[in-house]
This record gives C-alpha cells, sequence and structure tokens, in this order.
C-alpha cells in the first residue's frame, strides 16, 4: 500500500477509535434517557477515562464533555439548545441511535464536568448530569 493511501487510511482508524461502540471497560457509563443523562459513577479520578454511552431512548443523542465549574441549572437556552458560553468542549460523541451504545476516551484533569445532550430540545428536558473529577 502506498504512503499516500495508508496515511489517511490511519488517520481515518485513529479519529474512529474514540466513537466506535464499546468492547472494553467503561469508567464511567452514560445511560441516555428522552429527559435524563444518568452517569455511574458521578465522581471519578483524573486521567484517562472512557465513556460508554448507551442511548436507551427513542430518539437520536448526543453526549458532549464540558469542562467549566457551572451549574448546568443556570444555563441559558438559546434556539432551543443551552448556551455554552463559560464552558470549554473537551469532546463529544454525535448521533447515537436508539438502543446502540457508542464510547469515547479522554484525559480529564481535576474539575467540574457538565455531559449533556445539546440537540434541540433535549438539554431543556433534562438531559444534562455533572462528573466530579478528583
Amino acid at each position: 500500500m502506498s504512503r499516500a493511501i495508508a496515511a489517511p487510511l490511519v488517520l481515518a482508524v485513529a479519529m474512529l477509535a474514540g466513537c466506535t461502540s464499546t468492547g472494553g471497560e467503561a469508567d464511567v457509563t452514560v445511560s441516555l434517557r428522552d429527559d435524563a443523562v444518568e452517569l455511574a459513577p458521578d465522581t471519578i479520578e483524573a486521567g484517562s477515562v472512557t465513556f460508554a454511552a448507551t442511548n436507551e431512548g427513542t430518539v437520536t443523542h448526543e453526549i458532549e464533555v464540558f469542562a467549566g465549574d457551572v451549574d448546568p441549572s443556570t444555563l441559558p437556552i438559546e434556539n432551543n439548545v443551552a448556551s455554552t458560553e463559560g464552558l470549554t468542549l473537551v469532546d463529544e460523541i454525535e448521533d447515537i441511535t436508539p438502543g446502540s451504545t457508542a464510547s469515547l476516551t479522554v484525559e480529564l484533569a481535576p474539575g467540574t464536568y457538565v455531559v449533556m445532550c445539546n440537540l434541540p430540545g433535549h438539554f431543556a428536558r433534562g438531559m444534562v448530569a455533572v462528573l466530579e473529577v478528583s
């Protein structure tokens, strides 16, 4: 295989590694319901953290992991999504269809993280949780 073909292939595989079905151990299990995001556990040690998100709802969801010491109940809703001003996006998994599971591994420093589905209308229905990292 030529290097011109191999390099993009390796990059594509590396990019997909963070958003594929889980086969390994998850540090945080994320249950996505149509009106809630539940984390188990909701407190974890800093370092490499793998989220395993399962869509237990009836519509497509996502998870976005934000750093920031912000009470999610104070986030204003603009254009049917939560304003994330004051938060820093760590990473996300998009398009988690009903019944499917996807994983995401990120490095988390000590602090407070907001995990939400911010598709239109979903945050307002309660699809948000807080993760404390020590």
